[in-house]
């Protein structure tokens, strides 16, 4: 294929090497805005962390996690507090990261919540830097500013930074995954070395959530799409599973050996099932007694796994006696997840779901409206770049697109909660950001993209 002929005078109409360098949105300006917004995140969630800094109450994750932290930084390993013995009940990466900041932080501070939301805070000013590489690989530099400044400022993401659950961290581990997928010089960058590295990252963010799995076949095709050689995606596919084994198996061997089971990651999805889909289920999280099994994990790690395989064989059993009514349980999954209540959960988890409810009600009704503005906005921002992406039907597009879908479309399998959206948030908010720069524009043959 040829290119038109050039007209003479545009040689001295292209950007010179030094206006691309230092223009309005050269490649200088372009990490002084991203050094900004990174800053700027890393202000709002200190000062947010150190507000909210209280010992989290009751039985919620929060406090759960505070436990399994201090075992862990104490040297016992993830046990159960209240039973002593090992547990597998939720996935390890989030517990494993409370302990070892625990430990690390030990000598300056008792406080496990002043570590983790410090710790947290540097992680959201690292999803900054991540979203804008990403946004700049699909639609260019003033993209890549938008999402660094969009996931900066958005309420709930600053939120969950305070509140000591997996989602920031899940966050920066898979912005990192991404990251390394989208940077990718196609097909020559397409190594061995790259495509297992990118499975490490993976894997990582499989062990805090196991979500992430269901984006392996979207980087496949996504590679497809991009070398159109069938046996260096096969091969890179491959190695992106081996890294991503490689994270997951020593868990799994440490289950089989302290468990005695075959538990490739956590023991909790017979009882997400059965909320999900057992008699009585409503497509939200509640308290059901057909979930309410002889044995559990106050029962020791036997307990633990009896109580998982029972509670999966009730949801099973109940799908199986009523399928018809599974549709409009999957309806009601998504109104919780995604409609009902806005995007605000990470100020509510923060006050111990409201069992410690320190925020004057005015300064949390102010709060709760502009998050749920910002989220409303960032969701008809994202829809339409969704529309416009997939027009233009580039690979970096696809695998944006597709890892925001699967992301989203997983936690459905089980029960609604506005909590499952947050890992899908910052992908929108990428996607939001590429109308910003220049979504429409066709690559040219033969474009590599990250460059």
């Amino acid at each position: 294929m040829t290119s038109a002929p050039v007209a003479p005078t545009a040689p001295a109409s292209r950007p010179t090497p030094a206006s691309r360098r230092h223009g309005p949105w050269g490649q200088d300006r372009f990490w002084w805005w991203v050094a900004l917004a990174a800053l700027a995140a890393l202000v709002l969630r200190v000062a947010w962390g150190l507000w909210v800094d209280r010992p989290p109450q009751a039985l919620f994750d929060p406090a759960r996690y505070v436990g399994f932290g201090r075992a862990i930084a104490d040297g016992r390993g993830m046990i159960e507090p209240l039973t002593g013995e090992p547990t597998a009940y939720y996935p390890p990466g989030y517990p494993w990261f409370v302990g070892i900041v625990t430990w690390l932080g030990s000598p300056f501070t008792d406080s496990v919540v002043t570590l983790v939301v410090l710790a947290q805070a540097v992680l959201g000013s690292v999803s900054v830097v991540l979203g804008a590489l990403v946004g700049r690989a699909v639609a260019g530099r003033r993209a890549g500013v938008a999402a660094a400044l969009g996931l900066a400022v958005y309420p709930n993401l600053v939120f969950h930074s305070g509140a000591v659950l997996g989602e920031t961290l899940y966050n920066t581990l898979f912005l990192s995954f991404a990251a390394l997928v989208v940077t990718t010089r196609w097909p020559d960058g397409l190594t061995t070395r790259r495509a297992l590295a990118s499975g490490v990252v993976l894997g990582a963010a499989v062990l805090v959530r196991p979500i992430s799995l269901a984006v392996v076949p979207v980087v496949a095709l996504t590679w497809w799409l991009a070398t159109r050689d069938g046996r260096l995606v096969g091969r890179a596919t491959a190695f992106l599973v081996v890294g991503v084994v490689a994270c997951v198996a020593p868990w799994t061997v440490r289950n089989a050996i302290r468990m005695d089971a075959f538990i490739p990651i956590s023991t909790n999805t017979g009882e997400n099932l059965c909320i999900g889909h057992g008699p009585g289920a409503t497509g939200a999280f509640t308290t059901l007694e057909a979930c309410d099994t002889e044995r559990s994990v106050v029962d020791g790690s036997a307990g633990e796994v009896a109580a998982d395989r029972e509670k999966i064989e009730v949801a099973l059993d109940a799908i199986r006696a009523d399928p018809g009514r599974e549709v409009g349980l999957l309806l009601d999954r998504v109104w919780y997840t995604w409609v009902r209540d806005g995007d605000h959960d990470g100020l509510i988890a923060v006050q111990s779901y409201r069992y410690d409810r320190f925020i004057a009600i005015d300064t949390e009704r102010r709060l709760l409206r502009v998050a749920d503005l910002a989220y409303w906005a960032t969701g008809a921002l994202a829809a339409a770049g969704v529309v416009v992406l997939l027009r233009r039907r580039h690979a970096v597009d696809v695998f944006l697109v597709g890892a925001a879908l699967m992301t989203a479309a997983v936690p459905l399998a089980f029960f609604g909660d506005t909590r499952f959206k947050v890992p899908v948030v910052p992908l929108l908010i990428i996607i939001a950001a590429s109308l910003a720069g220049r979504p429409w524009r066709q690559p040219p043959p033969g474009e590599r993209v990250g460059t």
